[in-house]
């Protein structure tokens, strides 16, 4: 038996990396311990009374793993009927039979029927001889069972089955320990191609001298959307075999020690075509450790010897459950009755079940290349970081929850980030199910958080050098025009709209991270493109919104996911609920939607329903990621007792300790780190920051104390209630609704003073949390190309752009005057692939000069576009000046003065195309010139088509 010091049994189960701090303090006696409060099969049943676009299921499962381990042995079931529940291929609660017992699982993904992971599951079956082919009739041995007969606590499963077996599993990090306990007949069932997605090969070995089973297996990764891996085995019995076999397809061969079935087809599915059995004396106890890797077979061995070398199945139990009382210690919450606790540690303990572990006990993983590398000593290797989604679901909850509480997992997360980037070139590990390079927030974030142990001028500088034009290297559909345009129109489809939100977050955290790192003139850069929410908010109808070359479609119902032609818009949400998703810049966005009191309105509209789903819903859809700041909304509206009644309400409305009691995907962990943020009283809602909103805790005291260096937090109240009426920070008054990252960095304490009735705590103006509105009127277009480099830009949203080489044979070069019917303009300086003109959506031109008339340079796609210009003078008042420009490829409209005549185009291919294309100044509109222009603000929206404004002129 092992033993380790207090406080070091984690860092032991995770291999000699983790310093560890002081335990919490317990719990009071009265209270339900976190380790007694989990329960496991919350999340485990699907609610099909409700039909949301994802399932009303949590997907997750009882099972055994230690914190962030490599395996998770597990049950996986089975229940004829409705395929939706019965074969989805996790743990369904009503289902009445168990598939068999895997290796790993994913916990809470989507992808129904593509769940990914249950790899090399065993079947203890209660006979010697097999009846039928398990490569024809699999599900002839799967396992009858009842939940009166499981018992599932941290670190440990057991179930008696119907046959007269009793299974338990508990796990070591890269090794599943089994135990059977047959009363008769005993057979293990080994199913090596029998994992949840498709199988593309496999192999089995028996060795009855060693008393070993090996192989491997090549398959689909979770979702199966064109990721493929290999994963392998070795297993030790503690008896011998009596008797053993192999089947591959239609042989069934009693007394083989090998078969295969190995290819490099990845069209194919093999499931269950191979596999083996042993068999023991009748009534054995049997103990199969299993070694796992997914880099050999020798690596597998050498995890099970390393890890479990003498201990048995009762030490390995011990030694998780200990792993997890410390990992569930680092939240040490008081208050609360007995259903709070299990639902909130429980949340807690499916947060930490992933990411997962890659490299081998000898340090050896298998890269994002394919290639074989070692992870620097003292760190861990994750590749799942929230895989198929590329961490859409991961960077607005779990992220932040694991650099609270395991800042050393944080930073192995980004150097694990940086080592794909180095192997790929990419910011994404693969083909992703969702859009976003959303391990650039995740970094980002983290970073704040005080995660900076990982090559962050590498990281940086592989943003910069990705994440622009020609876009030949981003892992961002439509980058192209995106980098280009500021905008993806609706036609692309591919939830178009919910993108461009989706990467103005991106690049928002670009600029975080290089402005901490001082490279201003990116920070400039990306900031500017932070903004780029603005290209899809329409001033009309003050929402976001689809938008085509032609303009805005105000016809979209934005109850919808879809604009009606098949063309997706908002990913997994409607228009309702992605329309708060600016959490950047939500101060600009509220002013936008009509100020503080129409957008009050607005958002509890949006919470009459807090879990509608995304099928013709004004409600939200709070299981669900994209709505996961909407709560948060409500401080930016000095409304934060509305936060607390919104959260107070999800939390009772929506959750709950039933198998059903988590309402969504649980997405890796994700939906329950925002639970338990829901519940500890802060959120990180300005993602690609480290800074917390404040919403008020619900209980009484908490203690939050990390494993692996990090500060710890106090969190204290006083009163009772829900709503926060004073709050003092490490002894300080405070009525801003917020903290920033250093809080989180260097630790601290919140004392809460809580009412049953709200007060003026944080209803100031001046107690909002932070936005960040700059680089809104940067030039976000660029429209000009040198010849044969047409991917540098984009002027209509078709892949055209003017040529700088005929731009400069016009006279039009960097910096250049252009006099026009005598008002002299400045042609754009910008570097190629650099916006060089604006997209109006009323960006603000500081002037500050006494002028006598003002005039615009520049032209229209799909136009001619109409707008209405502000001129504003330092006195306070202003004056509207209408805009028109004309077609780019049309005759001078009324208005307009032709100012360049080109002679063809460049398109992004590298080509050139033939035709006319022109650049029109208007005709001067008359200024006071008595008075002095501050500025000229641009129109907020143009009628038709998309115009565009090289310079503004006032003389």
């Amino acid at each position: 038996m092992i033993s380790f010091p207090r406080r070091a049994l984690l860092a032991a189960a995770l291999g000699p990396v983790l310093s560890l701090t002081t335990l919490a303090v317990p719990a009071a006696a009265s209270e339900l311990s976190p380790s007694d409060a989990v329960n496991q099969f919350i999340g485990t049943e699907m609610d099909t009374t409700q039909n949301k676009s994802n399932d009303a299921y949590g997907n997750t499962f009882p099972g055994a793993a230690v914190p962030f381990g490599m395996v998770q042995p597990s049950p996986t079931t089975y229940q004829a009927g409705n395929a939706l529940v019965g074969e989805k291929g996790g743990y369904e609660y009503t289902a009445s039979l168990i598939r068999g017992f895997g290796l790993t699982r994913y916990s809470g993904t989507g992808c129904t029927g593509r769940y990914g992971g249950y790899e090399f599951p065993a079947i203890p079956y209660a006979g010697d001889v097999l009846p039928v082919n398990p490569s024809t009739d699999i599900k002839s041995y799967y396992l009858g069972f009842s939940h009166d007969h499981e018992v599932s606590k941290p670190g440990y499963y057991k179930v008696a089955l119907d046959n007269g077996v009793t299974a338990e599993l508990t796990a070591t990090t890269r090794t599943a320990v089994s135990r059977y306990a047959f009363t008769g007949k005993a057979t293990l069932l080994l199913d090596v191609s029998g994992q949840n997605n498709r199988s593309f090969g496999s192999e089995i070995t028996i060795d009855p001298a060693t008393r070993t089973v090996s192989g491997w297996m090549y398959g689909a990764d979770v979702c199966d959307v064109g990721n493929t891996y290999k994963a392998y085995f070795s297993t030790t019995y503690d008896k011998p075999f009596a008797s053993y076999g192999t089947w591959n397809d239609a042989d069934l061969t009693t007394g083989s020690t090998h078969a295969v079935k190995a290819g490099t087809d990845t069209s194919v599915d093999y499931r269950h075509d191979t596999g083996g059995w042993v068999t023991f004396a009748p009534g054995s106890k049997v103990t199969a450790k299993t070694g796992f890797s997914y880099v050999s077979v020798a690596n597998a061995a050498l995890n099970r010897d390393r890890e479990t070398a003498k201990d048995d199945f009762d030490d390995v139990r011990r030694d998780a459950a200990k792993a997890w009382k410390e990992a569930l210690g680092t939240i040490d919450a008081h208050g609360g009755d007995a259903a709070q606790r299990t639902s909130f540690y429980t949340a807690l303990y499916h947060a930490y079940l992933q990411p997962n572990v890659r490299e081998d006990v000898n340090g050896q993983y298998v890269g994002f290349d394919g290639l074989a590398h070692t992870v620097d000593r003292g760190h861990h290797f994750y590749r799942n970081v929230n895989f198929a989604g590329s961490g859409w679901d991961m960077y607005r909850s779990q992220a932040q929850l694991l650099a609270l509480t395991f800042p050393q997992v944080a930073n192995d997360i980004q150097r694990s980030i940086v080592a794909m980037v180095r192997q790929t070139g990419r910011w994404a590990p693969g083909a992703a199910r969702m859009q976003g390079d959303n391990y650039q927030v995740i970094l980002a974030t983290l970073d704040d958080l005080g995660a900076t142990d990982y090559d962050r001028e590498a990281a940086l500088a592989s943003m910069i050098a990705t994440q622009k034009l020609p876009a030949t290297t981003t892992t961002r559909s439509d980058g192209y025009q995106y980098f280009a345009t500021g905008m993806i129109e609706n036609r692309k489809g591919d939830f178009a709209t919910s993108r461009v939100l989706e990467y103005a977050v991106d690049d928002f955290a670009i600029a975080q991270l290089a402005g901490r790192l001082g490279d201003s003139a990116n920070a400039d850069f990306f900031q500017a493109r932070a903004q780029n929410w603005r290209n899809v908010f329409d001033p009309v109808t003050q929402q976001i919104r689809p938008r085509e070359r032609t303009g805005f479609d105000r016809s979209m119902d934005l109850r919808v996911r879809e604009d009606g032609a098949g063309r997706g818009q908002f990913n997994q949400s409607t228009g309702y609920q992605y329309g708060w998703m600016v959490p950047q810049n939500l101060s600009t966005l509220i002013a936008l939607r009509g100020g503080v009191e129409a957008a009050t309105t607005q958002l509890d509209t949006l919470m009459e329903q807090l879990d509608a789903g995304a099928y013709t819903q004004t409600g939200n859809y709070l299981s669900n990621q994209a709505a996961f700041n909407t709560p948060w909304v409500y401080n930016w509206l000095s409304s934060p007792a509305r936060t607390s009644d919104t959260l107070h309400r999800a939390v009772s409305e929506m959750y709950d300790t039933t198998p059903s009691g988590l309402p969504g995907n649980d997405d890796q962990g994700s939906l329950s780190a925002w639970y338990v943020f829901a519940q500890l009283g802060f959120y990180p809602a300005i993602y690609g920051t480290g800074d917390l909103v404040i919403s008020g805790p619900m209980f009484t005291k908490v203690k939050i104390d990390p494993i692996g260096g990090g500060h710890s937090i106090k969190i204290k109240t006083k009163g009772t209630g829900r709503y926060v009426t004073g709050l003092r920070v490490d002894g300080r008054r405070q009525t801003a609704t917020w903290v920033d990252a250093s809080f989180v960095r260097h630790g601290g304490t919140l004392d809460f003073t809580m009412s049953d009735t709200p007060g003026t705590w944080g209803t100031g103006a001046a107690d909002v949390p932070p936005s960040y509105p700059a680089g809104a009127d940067a030039r976000n277009n660029a429209g000009t190309t040198p010849d044969g480099q047409g991917n540098l830009g984009s002027m209509d949203l078709s892949d055209w752009s003017l040529s700088r080489n005929a731009l400069a044979l016009a006279g039009a070069t960097p910096g250049a005057a252009l006099t026009v019917a005598g008002t002299t303009f400045t042609w754009p300086s910008a570097a190629p692939g650099t916006p060089d003109n604006w997209i109006p959506h009323g960006q603000k031109i500081t002037v500050g000069k006494a002028a006598s008339s003002v005039s615009f340079l520049g032209l229209a796609t799909n136009g001619p576009a109409t707008g209405t210009a502000t001129v504003q003078y330092t006195d306070g008042t202003s004056q509207q000046v209408g805009v028109t420009l004309g077609d780019w490829a049309a005759a001078a409209p009324a208005g307009n003065t032709e100012a360049l005549t080109l002679q063809g185009r460049n398109n992004a291919n590298g080509t050139a195309g033939t035709g006319t294309f022109r650049v029109f100044a208007t005709t001067p509109v008359a200024l006071d010139p008595a008075r002095t222009v501050a500025a000229v603000i641009l129109p907020d929206h143009t009628d038709k088509g998309i115009m565009h404004v090289f310079d503004v002129a006032v003389s």
